[in-house]
């Protein structure tokens, strides 16, 4: 059947008439849904996810992979600002294998191999001395860069020529530049891990020649020379008193909350902590123990004659004066010697620094949260309990304050305003899309028994259409005799059915008995079903 461009542009505007205006909305919407769908699908898939092979590049090193790519015909994406190259992921192992043997990307042009494997002609000892020192900054700075919070390192080495004189020498510096990976930090034990490495890698460089700045030009070698300043407090230091400050002011808090409440008490500690390190030696001496011991008794008896007159008798060996008697005499003489060894005791203590020296504690309590007359007993019981829990010694110089003020609750009851219209927003924009969603849901069914309706409507009336359709005369007349031919028929079926005949009524009598007999005699009927099967055998 052959059509012509205006039979076919009037069946389409006939049956663009017949629909509804939802039934419209769907039949454009529908289309259009899914050619966008499979425009997406396509681009998706003709457009494939980009992976980074390397990142925090320099622009030199940059320049020289994109080139390669370039080469080797590979897509990429630039991120990062230039700094990191993004290919294909089904494509990225391949391409970093294929640049890896292009020797990209590329360290530094001075290396610890070039500078002792290469020997140039006609190069002095200077030449070689200063390609020493470039390879090893290079090398320092490689390490620096291993560091979990390093994210790019610059070492300037400052070597002199030796002399032949000490006081001629000048003393070998270096500079450090670390750029800080973000978020991260850098602690005093790091520095000078950084300053010891640099001192230990570089001959006659000592610790306080070294400088290490950050990337936004802090000085960060001050705390090597912290050490040295005795009136300056580090920034350990500072971190502990701050520490100690934090956790008594926590600890306090965190007790008043429980009993007033929050935000009814402020507490705020200050602490004075004594850092001096202080040895103390003490020597005790016991009675100690007797190693030896010695006795010595002598006696000594001694007998002369005893004294006469003067005269040349007296006098004249071998004469005796008449009157001359003999005079005996005795000596006795004792000695001890007691040997002792002393007994000491030596303790050395050395106190480490530290220690809390004096601490203070302030107490605001809010006086509206308390009633006027209990406000002095609340502070007294305030005083007591704060004072224990945060360890005050009257003897040491603690002190510890508490007063009751109104506190100003302008700004609390403008944030609890605040995050009550916040609440109600939220609650407000929930019930929103509830009820979009619902209103959603019941458009969607609305139409959906709208087009059904439609559809049944349009059967309905298809049908009707159908049945009134003009029909030929001589088509009528076939249909009233094939109408009135097979209701005769119909009519013979059912006389026919009616009228039985006297054998049809015995075998239905018969028929009937058989079936009573069966369900009151089912063992003989089994018995002679089986006796008829034997015999047929």
């Amino acid at each position: 059947m052959n059509f012509s461009w205006a039979e076919i542009k009037q069946s389409i505007l006939g049956f663009w008439g017949k629909l509804s205006r939802p039934q419209k909305i769907i039949t454009v919407a529908a289309p259009l849904a899914v050619a966008i769908a499979l425009i997406s699908l396509l681009y998706w898939a003709s457009n494939p996810s980009y992976v980074a092979i390397f990142t925090e590049l320099t622009d030199i090193q940059a320049g020289e992979i994109t080139s390669e790519l370039d080469e080797l015909k590979v897509k990429y994406k630039l991120g990062s600002n230039g700094s990191a190259i993004l290919v294909p992921e089904k494509e990225a192992a391949g391409v970093r294998l294929k640049l890896a043997n292009s020797g990209l990307p590329k360290g530094s042009e001075f290396s610890w191999s070039e500078s002792l494997n290469k020997t140039r002609v006609g190069e002095t000892e200077s030449d070689r001395r200063l390609r020493y020192n470039l390879g090893l900054q290079t090398e320092l700075e490689a390490t620096l860069k291993t560091l979990s919070n390093v994210k790019d390192a610059r070492v300037h080495l400052n070597i002199p020529e030796e002399t032949l004189f000490i006081e001629q020498q000048e003393a070998t510096t270096a500079a450090v530049t670390l750029t800080l990976k973000e978020g991260s930090s850098i602690t005093e034990d790091q520095i000078r891990g950084i300053a010891n490495l640099l001192a230990a890698s570089v001959k006659g460089l000592k610790l306080e020649d070294v400088t290490i700045l950050d990337s936004n030009g802090n000085t960060l070698s001050d705390v090597l020379s912290e050490d040295n300043q005795p009136g300056k407090m580090t920034a350990t230091q500072i971190q502990l008193k701050q520490l100690t400050e934090e956790n008594t002011r926590k600890s306090v808090q965190s007790m008043l909350d429980k009993a007033f409440g929050a935000g009814k008490t402020i507490v705020r500690t200050n602490a004075t902590l004594n850092f001096d390190q202080v040895t103390t030696d003490t020597v005790t001496h016991g009675p100690g123990a007797v190693l030896s011991e010695s006795h010595t008794t002598e006696n000594t008896t001694n007998t002369s004659p005893g004294g006469t007159a003067p005269g040349v008798d007296t006098n004249v060996p071998g004469y005796l004066a008449a009157d001359g008697t003999w005079i005996t005499s005795s000596s006795e003489k004792t000695s001890d010697t007691l040997n002792h060894q002393v007994d000491t005791t030596q303790e050395q203590r050395i106190k480490s620094p530290g220690d809390i020296a004096r601490l203070s504690v302030s107490v605001l309590l809010d006086a509206d949260s308390i009633s006027a007359d209990q406000i002095d007993d609340q502070i007294e019981k305030i005083e007591a309990i704060v004072a224990s829990a945060a360890g005050i010694d009257r003897d040491r110089g603690d002190v510890i304050q508490v007063a009751a003020l109104p506190f100003d609750k302008t700004g609390a009851l403008e944030q609890e305003q605040a995050l009550a219209e916040a609440a109600r927003k939220e609650r407000l924009r929930t019930y929103i899309e509830w009820g979009v969603g619902a209103l959603l849901a019941l458009v969607f069914l609305f139409v959906l028994f709208r087009m059904r309706s439609k559809r049944k409507q349009d059967a309905e009336s298809l049908e009707l259409g159908q049945a009134l359709q003009p029909v030929p005369l001589a088509a009528t007349e076939e249909l009233l005799l094939a109408q009135q031919e097979a209701e005769r028929e119909v009519e013979l079926k059912l006389a026919q059915q009616k009228q039985k005949s006297a054998e049809e009524i015995q075998r239905q009598k018969i028929k009937e008995s058989v079936d009573i007999y069966v369900q009151n005699n089912p063992d003989e009927v089994a018995r002679l079903v089986k006796t008829w099967l034997a015999e047929e055998k």
